[in-house]
């Protein structure tokens, strides 16, 4: 081994192989002669009076509770808080399956009324995993018409297993918690926390209903409209919260601290104690669950009032699949109708098929070629392209007439429409298939 050390250092040093080297390798770190220690950490008092908040304590040490309160008649863009307390929760179960299938109430039960706990977490990075710390934990919930918040700040990371018994007793004390893609990043950020510290994930066992899928179902597709601000919205934002919050609530945040900026000011606070970068991080959260309760309670009210509730043509196409989703044919349908009626040519046809579909699923043939019908001649004059779902129709409407109304003729005019240049060897052999019918059927006539 001795001979081995001695040749690398002589490669390192340059020397020949078998030469004395000029001098012992030693390891230098590349750090200062005269370092302070540590700064020690955060006065939690300190951190307490500039944020306007109070030590919190338990059996695992004291953590930073900061508490706001937003009155039933505050108005958070076009909309009042006090209007967006949930008496029900089963316009959510209808919103989101995993939740839906996470609770079941017993047959003759009635809904639990108490609020959800919304949560949001700020952390010192987005790569998740062990090394990933949420070091402000955000939880609000509807009081007597008010949303109360409440915060924990981690004020040194000592003090972790006491904000996460802060937060179990939270979570305990509601019914369910409500996130906006919570299930796929706050959550399991929070359940590696607890894991490290040996501790059981109060979220194992918890209902967690997440906005994330139902907002992307119910808003996603209003960026495709022609509309100007929209237009650009879907493009620019995509299904963010604060995309949501802008366009749906007409909420605008004012001096808001850019996502990226929020962990550099949480170690700053951490090296200097100064928590005056904190108090912008904390209205960030707090916004975030303001718009995720108003934005909750905005899906809610769609779903229980159906079409009627909804703002355009397209939210009640998607609530209709939100309804197919939940196995209410008839509410689906009245939404389909109702899109179809109000929507632009792409969502009539979406509409129009979808209800087709759901006739053709219950065997009224008859029924479902009328919907085909009405989705073929809504086309405007003189269009020569077709639509994806235009398509379909002429499809659907030339198997109806070949096998079912035996009009082969009208059978033969859908698929000639559909035997253009895109027209693929399928239409091709109904076609001839057709033909060869027609000729047989007329051969005895002949005869």
């Amino acid at each position: 081994m001795s001979k081995l050390s001695s040749r690398l250092r002589a490669i390192v040093r340059g020397n020949p192989p078998g030469s004395s080297p000029d001098a012992e390798l030693t390891f230098e770190p590349d750090v200062p002669e005269k370092r302070g220690e540590l700064p020690p950490p955060p006065d939690i008092s300190r951190a307490a009076e500039a944020l306007g908040g109070r030590p919190v304590e338990n059996q695992y040490g004291r953590v930073l509770a900061v508490d706001r309160r937003y009155e039933a008649d505050r108005w958070h863009g076009e909309t009042q808080i006090g209007g967006c307390e949930l008496d029900d929760f089963e316009p959510l179960r209808a919103l989101d399956a995993r939740f839906r299938s996470s609770w079941s109430p017993e047959p003759g039960a009635r809904s639990l009324t108490a609020s959800p706990m919304f949560f949001d977490l700020e952390t010192t990075g987005l790569n998740g995993g062990a090394g990933t710390v949420a070091f402000l934990v955000g939880c609000a919930w509807f009081d007597c018409g008010a949303l109360q918040v409440r915060q924990f700040v981690l004020t040194s990371m000592a003090a972790e297993r006491a904000l996460l018994e802060a937060l179990r007793e939270q979570i305990d004390a509601a019914p369910f918690v409500a996130s906006y893609n919570g299930r796929t990043f706050d959550a399991p950020l929070m359940d590696v926390r607890w894991a490290f510290h040996r501790l059981p994930s109060p979220f194992e066992t918890k209902p967690h209903f997440d906005m994330l899928p139902p907002a992307r179902r119910l808003w996603k597709h209003r960026g495709e409209q022609s509309a100007g601000a929209l237009a650009r919205f879907s493009e620019r934002t995509g299904c963010s919260l604060m995309a949501f919050e802008r366009q749906l609530l007409k909420f605008r945040r004012v001096d808001d601290v850019p996502g990226f900026e929020i962990p550099s000011r949480y170690f700053h606070f951490l090296r200097t104690g100064d928590a005056a970068g904190l108090e912008s991080v904390l209205e960030h959260n707090r916004l975030d669950l303001v718009s995720l309760a108003v934005l909750t309670a905005r899906a809610a009210r769609i779903v229980v009032g159906g079409y009627a509730a909804c703002a355009d043509a397209r939210e009640s196409l998607a609530l209709g699949r939100i309804y197919e989703g939940n196995g209410r044919v008839a509410d689906a349908r009245a939404c389909f109708e109702h899109a179809a009626e109000a929507g632009d040519r792409p969502t009539r046809a979406d509409a129009l098929s979808r209800l087709a579909i759901s006739l053709r699923k219950e065997r009224r043939y008859e029924a479902a070629a009328a919907v085909w019908r009405r989705l073929v001649d809504a086309r405007p004059p003189r269009t020569k392209t077709l639509l994806p779902l235009e398509r379909l129709a002429m499809e659907a409407l030339a198997v109806h007439h070949e096998h079912r109304e035996k009009d082969l003729e009208l059978a033969k005019k859908f698929a000639e429409a559909l035997n253009d240049e895109n027209g693929d060897e399928a239409i091709r052999r109904r076609l001839s298939r057709l033909e060869r019918k027609m000729s047989e059927r007329q051969s005895p006539l002949l005869n």
